[in-house]
Formats: C-alpha cells, structure tokens, sequence
C-alpha cells in the first residue's frame, strides 16, 4: 500500500488563498514543487525547512535573489540536462528539472517514456517558458493568482512557468496520458511523493471509474475536469490561488496529509492554471484503491496495470 486514509473528511474548514504576509513554514507536495522554490539547493537529505524559511524571508524582505537558490540546486544536484524539442527521448536522469531549448528552467518537462507509448506524438510546444527564466519563476511570478498567470488557453499556466510544462503538450497532443506517461513515481527523485499524490488522488475520487473510465477519451475527460472546475472546486477560491499556496497547502512530511480540503484546494490550483485534466490522467494512470478503500498502490502493483493502457476501468 502506497497511502492511507486515517482521515477521510480532513480539516471541515477550506483553507483561503494566502496573501503571503505569514507564510509560516510551509512544506513539499511533491519533489517537482520543491525543485522550483525549495529544493534549489536541495535532495531528500537536505533541510527543506531551511529552504523554506529562505524563500519566506525572500517573498517579505526581497533580499534573496532567486539565481542564488539556483546556484545552491547546481551545487547539490549538478547541472540541468537541456530539453531538445527535437530529441525524441529527452533524458530522464534528472526527471524533475532540466532547461528547454531557451536555456530557461523547465520542471516535469519529459516526454512519455519509451515504453509507455504506442503512438508517435509530434507535437512539442515550444513557446512556453514566458515566465521562466534561466534561474526560473521570479517570487512575484509565483505570489501571483494563478489565473493572470495562465490566462486564457488550456493549461496556459504550465506553459508560462515550464512548471509541469508537459501537461501542456499533453493537450497539444490531445492525449492527457501523455502527461501521466511522463512521470515515474518509481525515479528516485519522486518516490517519496507517492504517499502524498496517492492520498490526493483519492481524496479527489480521481481513482472512481467515472475518471478511470476516460484516462484515454481526451475530450470527454477534459469536459469532466472543466464540469469539476466551475462546481466542485470554486469553492476554493481559484481565482485567487498561487504557486506560493500550493506550496502552503504541501505537508510531504505529515502522515496524514493532504487532508479532504487540503486535497481540494491542490486540485483548484490546477484548475487556476489552466487544466485539471492532466492530474485527472496522472491519477487513474498511476495509483489504484486498496481493497480497503482506504489506501493506494502504484502502477504494476495493482491488478491489470499495463504501461501502455494505464489502469483498467473497473
């Protein structure tokens, strides 16, 4: 089992979208959000407290510059491997951060791996990164609500700040498994996420056969991640939600978390960035229920999993 529930319904009250004048000591969601504005200097055994603390005193004081956060992520991790538009299997040895062609930090910006796909995918965009940089997302980027940042255009958000920059072409492609192909929770730098994303991905019923069943129909599982955007999820406030209270809402090192809201409101940020969708196909791809429906295993270690075909549909 990958994760547990201990607590079904978690906090009963939404958390509102930060203004970020006390940010308190928020923590990872996954190793992919920590690269950005945590992990620039750090692994698993680092102090992600530390970095965080850094960032906070950046977002008050606008002291910290964000190349030096940069420079602390070369230090500990080496550099990042360019994303060749052209390369047909980009290198998935660093599989969270790398630099697109304009030499602009891209995270989660893999292609499908090899053997996961059985069609070729040609589309690859190239205009993203308008709000990257060679050091990445300023902090002004990141305290901005999502939606300025993403604008109009589904997942717009992803591409302006090569932040899970395939989900952008996953739609380009008008296959959201392109995306979910794209990520493996066994790479040593995302297997301590899969606690958390499995928990998130149950909590938001992404692993119900009413997604399970559309993981390969692009449009009718992107109407149903629109339908959840303006219903489920405008309680939380999409409009006003930023990278800096995604981060808030990541507490990779609480057991317990995401809690119900907790878990909602990480799904609406989606929805701010412009596609919930590919989260949607990243879920029913990767994690399944436990018999005890309380808990999720990942990939092959669920019944009927194949690399190609995703989660059967139950």
């Amino acid at each position: 089992a990958e994760a547990d529930l201990d607590d079904p319904q978690g906090n009963p009250e939404a958390p509102e979208a930060s203004d970020h004048t006390d940010m308190g000591r928020p923590w990872s969601w996954r190793v992919v959000a920590l690269t950005l504005a945590v992990a620039r200097g750090c692994t698993d055994s680092c102090e992600e407290e530390w970095a965080l603390d850094q960032l906070a005193d950046a977002e008050e004081s606008e002291l910290l510059d964000v190349r030096l956060l940069q420079t602390q992520l070369t230090q500990q991790r080496g550099p990042s491997q360019e994303v060749a538009p052209d390369s047909e299997n980009p290198d998935h040895s660093d599989h969270v951060m790398s630099l697109d062609h304009n030499g602009k930090v891209c995270m989660l910006c893999n292609r499908p791996l090899p053997e996961r796909i059985d069609r070729p995918y040609e589309a690859f965009r190239t205009d993203c990164g308008k709000h990257s940089s060679a050091t990445g997302p300023s902090l002004d980027v990141m305290a901005m609500p999502a939606v300025q940042v993403a604008g109009a255009g589904k997942a717009e958000g992803f591409c302006a700040m090569n932040f899970a920059k395939s989900c952008a072409d996953a739609v380009a492609n008008k296959d959201y498994l392109y995306f979910a192909k794209s990520i493996d929770f066994n790479h040593a730098s995302m297997r301590s996420n899969v606690r958390w994303d499995g928990r998130y991905c149950l909590l938001n019923g992404f692993l119900e056969t009413s997604v399970v069943s559309l993981q390969r129909n692009f449009t009718a599982l992107q109407q149903h991640a629109e339908e959840l955007c303006e219903t489920k999820y405008s309680k939380h406030g999409v409009d006003r939600l930023s990278f800096l209270d995604m981060l808030q809402l990541s507490k990779q090192e609480d057991s317990s978390a995401p809690s119900l809201q907790e878990a909602e409101a990480m799904a609406a940020w989606n929805c701010a960035m412009g596609d919930l969708a590919c989260d949607m196909a990243m879920c029913a791809y990767s994690f399944c229920k436990e018999a005890d429906g309380r808990s999720t295993a990942l990939y092959d270690t669920c019944p009927g999993w194949d690399p190609v075909k995703g989660m059967p549909a139950p």
